[in-house]
């Protein structure tokens, strides 16, 4: 089996170096290329076509959401998995309406790398599990808000909720 293609984008040298190493000592995992913005990102998916891009969110002059939604349309065999230390849901929301297989928070543990690296190869989402949580939780928050809500008919057969 050929191993996983993975190119990483991030800004900062060092962190791209450490994570570089990471996946390099992981069986079946071939880190093909660095960028250090989103634009050199979209060039080098174009010469090195990874199967995996780990892009951080905050780069200079195209920023990983801006990129990963042109990478998405661009690139579509090829999947994204954010890399942030940003654990805010409007960045994991936006991460996943932009196309992302993921999101990963950088205080999480080097397995959970390999696991989100892997999943997104094989065309499966991976959330690291405080996102996991946080999208469920708020994802429960709205049903439990829309079940409060009165309803009306709109029609004999169809029913829908008032202020939606």
């Amino acid at each position: 089996m050929p191993p996983i293609r993975v190119m990483l984008a991030d800004d900062h040298t060092l962190v791209r170096a450490g994570i570089h190493a990471l996946l390099e000592s992981m069986t079946g995992i071939q880190v093909v290329a660095e960028a250090s913005d989103g634009h050199e990102a979209l060039a080098l998916i174009r010469t090195h076509q990874p199967d995996v891009v780990v892009m951080d969110i905050a780069m200079p002059d195209l920023n990983g959401l801006e990129a990963t939604g042109r990478v998405v349309q661009e690139f579509p065999r090829v999947s994204v998995l954010i890399l942030s230390m940003y654990t805010n849901e409007e960045y994991v929301m936006q991460a996943l309406h932009a196309g992302a297989a993921g999101y990963l928070l950088k205080t999480g543990v080097t397995t959970e790398l390999e696991l989100a690296v892997r999943a997104a190869a094989r065309g499966e989402p991976y959330l690291s599990p405080a996102i996991s949580k946080q999208v469920i939780a708020d994802y429960l928050r709205r049903v439990r808000s829309n079940e409060d809500r009165p309803m009306q008919a709109s029609s004999p057969y169809q029913l829908s909720y008032v202020g939606t």
